[in-house]
């Protein structure tokens, strides 16, 4: 099956991925800023790709579910899911349009469908009081089954690598340089993972030897702390120590615009 993934925004002022086949697609966040700009890529994406079935959110802060791209969502009639502990904290911070009614959702499980998706909500350690979850989405079958993992807004990866095995694509956050955050320290940088992090989660899962994907987005990074050569740099200079080739192609997501459209598989 074909798989295609782009990512929309990524950064700490806003996150919205996209994931689709020929027959379903889901949003992962839709934290946009301005109505101007998330209808504008709601609109894109379903006249370059069809109907978006759902919106999975990862977290209750709002650059993962802005107030304007609730209610864009809401204008276009999209289900909106995550997990039971989010629900209460979106419902709150959004107000009536979130509390009544079906607009925002808990999951039906940890492991759940939508369209041709198989989801599977992966608990994160964020920021206290916030639960957070990445997701393993597979879909297909046999040879053609296709696993993308995402992870981001998180600060210890020991749990995400055995997620890792077996993924076709992954898109995971680094969101900050050591150096860069001594120089503009950020004391919310604690609850992500810096680029050393990042570095050493892609190392030991490709070290197991069941990591071997085509592709990994770095994303999620800091305005003001991370830039590009940095986030790639790290990664290529912990496999190096490792006496390894980074096995995947490696890129980072734009903080303020689209990506380019990602053949999964």
């Amino acid at each position: 099956m074909d798989v295609f993934f782009r990512s929309f925004r990524s950064s700490s002022a806003g996150n919205c991925l996209a994931l689709w086949t020929k027959d379903s697609a889901v949003l992962i966040d839709c934290g946009v800023k301005t109505l101007r700009d998330c209808r504008a890529l709601v609109r894109r994406q379903q006249d370059d790709h069809g109907p978006i079935h759902g919106v999975l959110v990862s977290h209750a802060h709002g650059d993962h579910l802005s107030r304007d791209g609730f209610r864009v969502l809401q204008e276009h009639g999209i289900p909106i899911r995550t997990h039971h502990r989010v629900v209460s904290q979106l419902r709150e911070r959004l107000g009536d349009g979130a509390r009544n009614g079906p607009a925002i959702q808990p999951f039906p499980g940890d492991s759940f469908a939508i369209g041709d998706f198989d989801i599977t909500a992966v608990p994160l350690p964020h920021a206290p009081g916030f639960p957070n979850f990445g997701f393993v989405i597979g879909a297909g079958h046999g040879s053609r089954r296709r696993k993308v993992v995402v992870c981001t807004d998180f600060n210890d990866f020991a749990d995400v690598v055995p997620h890792l095995s077996g993924a076709d694509f992954v898109f995971v956050e680094a969101n900050h340089d050591l150096d860069l955050l001594r120089q503009r320290f950020n004391p919310n940088s604690r609850y992500h993972l810096n680029n050393v992090q990042t570095a050493t989660l892609l190392c030991q899962a490709a070290r197991s030897g069941r990591f071997t994907p085509r592709s990994v987005v770095l994303g999620h990074l800091s305005e003001e702390r991370n830039v590009e050569r940095l986030a790639i740099g790290e990664v290529e200079r912990v496999f190096a120590a490792h006496l390894m080739k980074v096995p995947f192609t490696l890129e980072t997501a734009p903080k303020f615009e689209s990506s380019r459209v990602i053949r999964v598989g």
